[in-house]
């Protein structure tokens, strides 16, 4: 199911539905009952419905499965019950992006459960005797009348994603990871069902670490591509498609079906095409620069359905060429490789080895990572809101290594599984979850588990995911990934693979001191291209942007100067100006 959306009233409060809210959830039928109302998107083969919905178990997403196998409704609604006294270990068994509602009957509470990552994006609302649980928050702003969150704004600002548990719209807030949201009477009650810990009492050598990943990669490749020979691999040149691709038995690759989206020139065909062919996987490149070119105006139409489809909460401009492309492949079931980097630390180049959590190392990864991708010129800002995003923003930020290790490196892996992954990772990945089946095998918790355990040194450049992709299939792991690094190498070590990886990471530290200096940005795929029909299409018809004038966010003088002008404007600061429009839309 695509949508859903779950009000619920005080006893002898009124239910009617309130029309702008079941609005941004697009196609949904509203059901009415005595204690509040439900909106909900199509059903999915599978879920379960009865008549007048004063009953249901529905899947918020096309999948429901654990490693070894799809959960159905009836087992569903066995874990979910009335919200008390669930069994945690299995509702975390569900790999990530899950999320499903449940409703006993009527009467009942209405039950809502995100998965253990909280990677499926679901939001909840507290009113005045009134509450409510949805997959937009877009549509709890609409029933709620909620205001803009100046300070979650400043965060994505600087950052392009959110960080914690806030929104753009104040009092929305985000059902946190491997959690459950019970509503009835006019109240949400959250309650986590697995802690979010994820130690496992001991520190694995990379062999042993590398041996028990390995088996359940294959367990859940043998049994997922046998439930579902059709399944697509997305194929890259890098390290996380080709522990995916080795995972595969060697008697299913024949045949399998790959699919690459690049642009001519670009790395990730040429290296997916040479792995295809070793294995006679039936590869399909999809060029994104070889489709039809389309007008300012869809361009534009685009941006504003992807902002919304993202909650105004990331990049509306790398998702919109992606839905470009999606509309013209097919929509079945998909294995992603998200998650692998929680194996490979690639965060930790320079950071300091062996230091303990502090704001002022905190401070320095925002100012060096966090902000170099996705931030918003400086000059498009209100001077005022400019400066309290920086305040905001790190307070945020720091916030949300609340409860990480003490450890600094161990405290970079929670947060950014927990918060980059979840928050950044997550809000596309919600997308993706509505229209096929797209599934994430390295994001089995056991998996995540043994990689955090294993210590940062043996992550580091590679080390752990290299004996994964050795320990899976030598002859794949002697074959060069994208960066010109061999696998099989990385994973043996040794001063001449230390000194590689040190210049690829070298090389990478000194693009984003080139990129702190220049205060330039690097867009996703196609988004450059996006940001540049979007502006011509404002440029041909200023009143679209309208609506960003005097809100005390965007300095109208360099909006008048940029609508006058033919400068490129950086993607993120597109992206922001895309989401403004869409969150401040009646």
């Amino acid at each position: 199911m695509r949508s859903f959306l779950a009000v619920s009233f005080a006893p002898g409060s009124a239910v009617a539905a309130a029309p702008a809210a079941v609005s941004a959830l697009g196609d949904a039928t509203v059901h009415t009952g005595d204690d509040g109302w439900v909106a909900l998107g199509t059903e999915d083969t599978g879920d379960r419905v009865d008549e007048g919905a004063r009953a249901f178990t529905v899947r918020l997403g096309k999948a429901a499965r654990t490693r070894s196998g799809e959960v159905s409704a009836d087992a569903l609604a066995a874990l979910l019950k009335d919200g008390a006294g669930v069994d945690g270990e299995a509702l975390a068994a569900l790999v990530p992006p899950f999320a499903a509602a449940h409703r006993a009957g009527p009467g009942a509470p209405i039950v809502v459960a995100t998965d253990w990552l909280g990677f499926r994006q679901v939001f909840f609302w507290q009113g005045d005797g009134i509450a409510a649980v949805s997959t937009s928050a877009l549509a709890l702003k609409a029933l709620a009348g909620a205001p803009l969150n100046t300070a979650a704004l400043g965060l994505q600002s600087l950052v392009g994603w959110q960080v914690g548990l806030g929104t753009v719209f104040g009092g929305v807030r985000k059902l946190e990871a491997g959690s459950l949201a019970v509503l009835a009477a006019g109240r949400v009650a959250v309650d986590r069902y697995i802690d979010p810990s994820l130690e496992i009492g001991e520190t694995p050598s990379v062999a042993a670490a590398a041996e028990e990943m390995a088996g359940l990669l294959e367990e859940f490749q043998t049994a997922y591509l046998g439930d579902h020979p059709d399944t697509v691999l997305q194929l890259t040149g890098g390290q996380d498609t080709r522990v995916l691709l080795c995972a595969v038995p060697a008697k299913l690759r024949p045949g399998l079906r790959a699919l690459t989206v690049d642009v001519h020139g670009g790395s990730d065909a040429r290296h997916a095409a040479g792995l295809a062919e070793m294995c006679g996987l039936n590869h399909q490149i999809y060029w994104l620069d070889d489709q039809d070119p389309i007008t300012p105006a869809h361009a534009h139409a685009l941006a504003l359905e992807a902002a919304a489809a993202l909650d105004c909460m990331a990049s509306p401009l790398a998702l919109a060429p992606l839905l470009l492309a999606e509309s013209h492949l097919e929509q079945g079931h998909r294995l992603s490789g998200l998650g692998g980097e929680a194996c490979r630390g690639f965060w930790y180049f320079g950071q300091p080895r062996h230091a303990t959590t502090s704001r002022r190392h905190v401070e320095q990864l925002a100012s060096w990572r966090l902000y170099a991708n996705e931030r918003v010129l400086d000059q498009a800002l209100e001077p005022g809101f400019a400066a309290a995003a920086q305040t905001d923003a790190l307070d945020l930020i720091w916030a949300g290594f609340e409860g990480t290790s003490s450890d600094w490196l161990l405290a970079t892996d929670q947060f950014y599984l927990y918060q980059r992954m979840q928050r950044w990772a997550g809000a596309h990945g919600s997308v993706a979850h509505t229209n096929r089946h797209f599934i994430n095998p390295m994001f089995d918790r056991r998996f995540i588990q043994i990689a955090h355990a294993v210590s940062p040194d043996d992550k580091r450049g590679g080390r752990l995911t290299g004996q994964l992709i050795q320990r899976l299939d030598p002859a794949l792991a002697a074959v060069p990934l994208d960066s010109g690094l061999i696998p099989a190498k990385l994973g043996q070590g040794g001063l001449g693979t230390r000194a590689a990886a040190a210049r690829v990471t070298a090389n990478r530290l000194a693009r984003k001191i080139r990129q702190r200096i220049r205060r330039g940005s690097k867009a996703q795929l196609g988004a450059g291209e996006m940001a540049a029909l979007v502006v011509a299409h404002w440029r041909a018809q200023p009143d679209a942007v309208a609506p960003l004038r005097g809100n005390g966010i965007v300095r109208e003088a360099w909006l008048d100067e940029t609508l006058a002008g033919t400068d490129a404007v950086p993607a993120a600061t597109v992206a922001f100006l895309t989401n403004l429009l869409v969150a401040t839309a009646p």
